[in-house]
Formats: C-alpha cells, sequence, structure tokens
C-alpha cells in the first residue's frame, strides 16, 4: 500500500512539488514513507548528539486502520479503511489504536527495552531498513534542519 521512499537532499524535500505526481495518493505515499525514513535518520543523529540519559527512540506502530490515515483517499479505500481494515487489527498485520498507544506507552516507560538511537516495530527494538542506516545523510539532514530553524532559534 506504501511505496518505498525516495530520497533526495533536504533542500529539494523541504518544498512543495519534491514528488512526482503530488497531488495523486502515490505522491502522498512516498511523501510518507520518505518522512519516516528522515525521521529515523533524524533519531539516529539525535542520538549521537544528545547528552547522556537523554534518549531519541523511532517508533513504528505498523498499520493502524482506522487513524483517518485514508481520509483523502477515494470513497471505495475510505470504505474500507474505516469498515473492513480494522478487523486486521485481530491479526498480525495491523494493530489496533489502543494496542499501539500502549506500545508506544511502553517504549516511553522503559518496560520495551529500547537503547538511544534504536528502531522500535510495534513491541520491540528491530533493525529498521538498510537505507536508514546512513550517517552520510543522517548529518546532511541534521545540517539542514539547523539551517531552516536557524531563524527561528534566536
Amino acid at each position: 500500500m506504501v511505496p518505498g521512499p525516495a530520497w533526495q537532499s533536504p533542500d529539494i524535500l523541504a518544498r512543495p512539488g519534491a514528488f512526482p505526481r503530488p497531488d495523486t495518493a502515490s505522491g502522498g505515499r512516498t511523501a510518507y514513507s520518505t518522512s519516516k525514513l528522515a525521521a529515523i535518520y533524524l533519531v539516529h543523529a539525535y542520538a549521537r548528539r544528545l547528552p547522556a540519559g537523554v534518549d531519541a527512540v523511532a517508533y513504528n506502530p505498523g498499520f493502524v486502520p482506522g487513524t483517518g490515515l485514508a481520509r483523502n483517499a477515494g470513497p471505495v479505500a475510505r470504505f474500507a479503511m474505516r469498515r473492513i481494515l480494522p478487523a486486521m487489527a485481530l491479526t498480525p498485520f495491523a494493530t489496533g489504536r489502543n494496542a499501539a498507544g500502549r506500545h508506544l506507552a511502553d517504549v516511553v516507560l522503559g518496560t520495551t527495552e529500547a537503547p538511544t538511537g534504536s528502531y522500535v516495530d510495534r513491541t520491540r527494538a528491530a533493525r529498521s531498513s538498510n537505507e536508514s542506516y546512513d550517517p552520510r545523510r543522517e548529518d546532511e539532514l541534521w545540517e539542514s534542519a539547523e539551517r531552516f530553524t536557524a531563524a527561528y532559534a534566536a
């Protein structure tokens, strides 16, 4: 349902129209997956820069139907997301909203072991995609974020 990320320079990603056909579901989904990759890069960058005792962790609840993710999709997709796919939360292929919240609370409270810089997939720390381990991209994104927000930091 969601295509893989399409990484580009943060200067391009920060602008509207960074992806082909941005007004389509496909373009939006590519932007979504790319933003998730960027979040993991930033978690790794924070983990290297934050003082000891301050942790940065990426959390993936998995597919959580019923959250409004398809609110701008066509009528068939909206119907499926509201009426059919919530039943998937009873399977290992999706997570219910309440369970996703409990799993996140477990990460925050330390019940789920998640050292700084880790990626938590639902209930356990796991290795994220190979693409998400790129120190050059992590640093590039960090430096861009600092540059983008410098005017607001003063």
